[in-house]
């Protein structure tokens, strides 16, 4: 087993997850229900979201240790896995402190930075340790994307993947990036160039030395060998957070809250029974379970490294091109631009 250390209390590390849901979604309820990793202590600056985590998880964890800073948490504990967990303008300093501190492998909340020389930054310091970076797209670990993604790609289910169309709202970084990272999942990590459009929300206020957070109207991604991304800024027929993926020889529908599709090119569908579909988890198990299988010797988890950086850099290109009304190569050119990204 390995010991875990959550750093921020908040409602995607344990708000909105229930004890006695062992599909919670949130990083304290995966946890909970993983046989691969422990909680062994949490950090908040807030005594009363302590309190309110013991109350609700206190005796599902017996000897949990509680902090009333990041600080503290690493210098007094032994851990294994950190996930950051604070709102996202607090990611690039906290988790230096976490690398710093050296544990085995880090679990950050999206978006990883808000700015691509902060994500430089982390990947550098990270790898010159060797502790890998996991992002928590947390959409990607449904077990039956997973499964779907295995079927396209290793498989050749519908034959050649030639395009995805992705669908959701919101802002490019806090909260389309988990349909980009989905979109990315079935077309590769290997994006060459984005065209966007988007818009600013007027009501929102920005901190000095930060940039707006435009919201997605569209997005269409160049891959490498000719795949298309198309990003739809809006929830489509099927739902937000989904995807179609179109191949030579069929289509593929999935997302986290679908039911998993797949017909032939005659539009016949695919009795996917057959295929050993698996039954649903906790993403958040699922993510962690990985974690600790590429500790083991294992592969290196999904959202790791390369891959969360191309989702980056395809978030960040899309805000340059927004700016710009032009198309954006990748790697962006411009590392410095800081956007509010309060997700």
């Amino acid at each position: 087993m390995y010991n875990v250390g959550i750093i921020g209390i908040g409602s995607i590390s344990e708000g909105y997850g229930d004890p006695d849901d062992p599909l919670s979604y949130c990083h304290t309820g995966g946890i909970l229900y993983s046989d691969r990793v422990r909680l062994a202590a949490v950090a908040d600056l807030d005594p009363e979201r302590r309190n309110l985590f013991k109350d609700k998880w206190g005796d599902r964890f017996p000897g949990l240790t509680y902090f009333d800073s990041a600080a503290a948490m690493l210098d007094k504990m032994s851990l294994d896995i950190v996930a950051v967990c604070v709102r996202g303008p607090m990611h690039h300093q906290v988790t230096m402190e976490v690398i710093k501190a050296g544990p085995k492998a880090i679990f950050l909340e999206k978006p990883p930075t808000c700015s691509l020389q902060e994500m430089d930054d982390l990947i550098k310091s990270a790898g010159a340790k060797q502790i890998p970076i996991t992002v928590s797209y947390s959409r990607h670990w449904s077990p039956h994307v997973m499964r779907l993604q295995e079927l396209v790609q290793q498989e050749q289910l519908i034959g050649d993947v030639h395009t995805v169309i992705g669908y959701v709202g919101g802002t490019f970084l806090s909260f389309a990036s988990h349909t980009t990272d989905l979109i990315c999942q079935f077309a590769g990590y290997n994006p060459k160039s984005v065209m966007a459009q988007g818009h600013y929300r007027p009501d929102e206020t920005v901190p000095t030395g930060y940039e707006g957070e435009p919201v997605v109207e569209g997005v269409l991604i160049a891959f490498d060998k000719g795949i298309k991304g198309i990003h739809v800024g809006a929830d489509g027929a099927n739902g937000g957070f989904c995807c179609e993926v179109l191949g030579t020889k069929g289509l593929v529908r999935a997302g986290m809250y679908l039911p998993p599709f797949a017909c032939d090119e005659d539009k016949t569908p695919i009795d996917l029974s057959q295929y050993g579909m698996p039954e649903d988890r906790s993403v958040f198990t699922v993510a962690y379970g990985q974690i600790a299988g590429h500790l083991d010797g294992g592969p290196i988890p999904h959202c790791t490294n390369d891959h969360f950086k191309a989702v980056h850099e395809i978030s960040f290109a899309s805000i340059e091109s927004v700016l710009s009304d032009q198309k954006v190569d990748i790697p962006v050119a411009n590392r410095d631009r800081k956007i509010f990204a309060n997700g």
